[in-house]
C-alpha cells in the first residue's frame, strides 16, 4: 500500500511539473545551446512546432533578462558577436532588399508568421549553422546557398534586455 501511495505521489508531482511549464528546463537548454548563463531570465513566450517530416519545424523563445543578477556574459569564445548583424542575419530577423541587374530583390524575414523583433541597435548576436553541409557552423555567409535551413540564431537587445531565440529546420 505504501508503495502504491509513493508511486501515486510521484505521478502527481510529474503531472504538476508538466502542467506548469518547466521554464527552468528551457533556461537550462538555452544556456547550454548559447554558451551563457540565462538562469536569471524569465520566459515571456515559447513554442515549438517541430515534429514535421524529418523533424522539420521551428522553435521560438522570447526571454526577458531585465534585472538579471548577474547579467549574462555574451562571450566571443561562445560564438557571440556585437551588433551590427551580418546581412544574412539581417535577412533572417528583418528581411533585406537588394538591388540586382534584374531589379529589386527582397529576401526574408525568415521568422514565423506573427513573430516580429524590434530593430536591435545595441546588443549581441549568435548563430550556429546545423546543416550537414556547413563548413563553419558559426559563419552565416553560406546560409542561403542551400535549399534547406537548419540553424539556431539568437539576438540580444541590450536596450530592451530581451533575448530572442530561434531554431529553424526545413
Amino acid at each position: 500500500m505504501k508503495r502504491a501511495l509513493v508511486i501515486l505521489a510521484l505521478l502527481c508531482a510529474l503531472t504538476l511539473t508538466a502542467c506548469t511549464g518547466d521554464t527552468q528546463g528551457t533556461l537550462g537548454e538555452l544556456s547550454t545551446a548559447l554558451g551563457t548563463d540565462l538562469a536569471q531570465g524569465t520566459v515571456l513566450e515559447e513554442w515549438d512546432d517541430h515534429g514535421g517530416f524529418h523533424g522539420d519545424g521551428a522553435r521560438w523563445v522570447e526571454l526577458s533578462l531585465a534585472g538579471a543578477d548577474p547579467a549574462p556574459v555574451f562571450s566571443q569564445e561562445a560564438g557571440w558577436h556585437a551588433t551590427p548583424l551580418p546581412e544574412e542575419l539581417e535577412a533572417v530577423w528583418y528581411g533585406v532588399t537588394r538591388q540586382t541587374d534584374q531589379g529589386e530583390v527582397s529576401e526574408g524575414p525568415y521568422l514565423p508568421e506573427g513573430v516580429s523583433v524590434p530593430q536591435v541597435e545595441e546588443g549581441y548576436w549568435f548563430f550556429q549553422d546545423r546543416h550537414g553541409e556547413a563548413e563553419d557552423p558559426g559563419d552565416p555567409s553560406d546560409l542561403f546557398s542551400r535549399y534547406s535551413y537548419n540553424f539556431t540564431a539568437a539576438l540580444y537587445d541590450a536596450a530592451g534586455e530581451t533575448l530572442y531565440y530561434y531554431e529553424l529546420d526545413t
